[in-house]
């Protein structure tokens, strides 16, 4: 079983890593040793079952390492994300035959309901960051991740 899991580290450290387009996480923030190299080197010396355990733990840091070093993706611009303006799709002239719209009438005017109902729309928009993420960044505070081995070298 150990002679396996190793021959399947070195097929993906040989064939498949340089092909994916990214590196470990991990060693570019610290300059040691990446995921696999790792694995490899825990599962010959614990055997398959202590490897996993320790490949487990190391790729949590690096999985840390890349939500706190990587840059913030870039979203498109609010007109080609896909997600509707709650706002522009509500009648102008106050005429709502919705159900959901027996609220509006007690608001007063229909601008009133228009901001109203936008300012409920928007927390579903794709923008915002969800309570999960804030957890998990929460969370990631606390864990240490060592400094960069070689500061020059990134």
């Amino acid at each position: 079983m150990r002679r396996l899991a190793l021959s399947l580290i070195r097929f993906y450290q040989r064939h498949l890593s340089p092909h994916k387009g990214f590196c470990c996480a991990y060693r570019t923030h610290t300059g040691r040793q990446s995921c696999s190299a790792l694995g490899y080197r825990a599962v010959r010396r614990f055997g398959v079952i202590g490897g996993v355990r320790v490949l487990q733990a190391r790729t949590q840091l690096c999985g840390v390492a890349h939500r706190r070093f990587s840059p913030p993706l870039r979203l498109p611009p609010l007109a080609q994300r896909g997600v509707c303006d709650v706002g522009c799709d509500l009648p102008c002239d106050g005429s709502c035959h919705l159900p959901s719209c027996n609220a509006c009438n007690s608001l007063g005017t229909p601008l009133e309901c228009a901001c109203r109902l936008a300012d409920c729309g928007s927390s579903s928009c794709g923008d915002w960051p969800s309570r999960k993420d804030a957890r998990r960044r929460e969370a990631e505070a606390g864990i240490y991740l060592p400094p960069q081995r070689n500061p020059g070298r990134r």
